[in-house]
């Protein structure tokens, strides 16, 4: 038995120093990697770090306002003190003035041979002086022969409306005078007339004359403008507008198409002016200039 057990031992130790053997004297531990925490900057550097109690204010050689690290001397711009551009605040109070006007531009016209147009009023409400929305109504005619054309074309006296607003460049400036752009949009229904035209045959010798009566048409159209107004005393002032126009839809017309068009002006031209006087009822008083409050 002593045999035996001497044998098992020797076994033993045999194997064992086998397996001691088979692993590699220089084997590497697993390690789990730990991932940093999110926001850690691990390239940062002791000199990165800045305390308030080391900066200072100063003026740099072009004029900026930059903060400087006594400890290390690192300059940089003062981002808190940077002023970025804003628009500027509207002075005026919201509900600012209302506006009604008088076109004497066609009437003044007429004096002068114009043929067509008879006159037009505004309304306005004018908030912090800067956005005005306007309402124009007005009534357009004409009786008129051209000269060497052989017909005569009348429109009798019909009503024409447009609606729009004005923008006020000089919101913040004194609310007596305005520089301005504007649109419109435009609307008329109306007939007109086309009578003693004249129609020559050569091969009969003989001249005829054709009327059309009651032409019926209706048109939307634009206007865009430019416009000036001036103070003239306490609540009245003048103003000078220029508008160019264009249809944007118009009825068909079996007879050909309408040569005036109330509240559009003949159809041919593109621009045309207006000039007006103006009444205003003031909702709130004027703030004086560089006092902007928003409301």
């Amino acid at each position: 038995m002593t045999g035996h057990r001497t044998l098992y031992i020797y076994i033993c130790v045999a194997l064992c120093a086998l397996a001691a053997s088979l692993v590699p004297a220089n084997a590497q531990r697993r390690i789990s990697p730990v991932r940093p925490a999110t926001g850690v900057n691990l390239a940062k550097e002791v000199t990165d770090s800045l305390q308030a109690s080391d900066l200072v204010e100063t003026i740099d050689d072009r004029g900026r306002t930059v903060l400087v690290d006594t400890v290390t001397g690192r300059e940089m711009p003062d981002t808190l003190g940077v002023k970025t551009a804003s628009v500027p605040k509207m002075i005026q109070p919201l509900l600012f003035s209302a506006t009604v006007g008088l076109d004497i531009w066609d009437p003044v016209m007429r004096l002068f041979g114009q043929k067509y147009g008879l006159g037009e009023v505004s309304a306005e409400f004018n908030l912090h002086n800067r956005y005005i929305p306007v309402v124009e109504v007005g009534i357009g005619q004409t009786d008129y022969t051209p000269a060497r054309q052989n017909y005569t074309y009348k429109v009798n006296p019909t009503p024409y409306f447009r609606i729009g607003a004005n923008y006020n460049f000089l919101y913040n400036s004194n609310p007596d005078y305005m520089a301005y752009a504007g649109v419109r949009f435009g609307f008329t229904s109306f007939s007109y007339n086309i009578s003693n035209v004249t129609v020559d045959s050569g091969y009969w010798d003989e001249t005829a004359t054709i009327d059309f009566p009651r032409q019926n048409c209706s048109l939307v159209y634009m206007n865009l403008l430019f416009g000036l107004r001036v103070k003239i005393a306490g609540p009245l002032s003048m103003g000078w507008q220029f508008r160019f126009k264009t249809r944007l839809h118009e009825s068909e017309a079996p007879a050909g198409k309408p040569w005036y068009i109330p509240g559009y002006g003949t159809r041919n031209s593109a621009i045309t002016g207006s000039f007006s006087i103006f009444y205003t009822f003031r909702i709130s008083p004027a703030r004086p200039t560089g006092t902007p409050k928003n409301d």
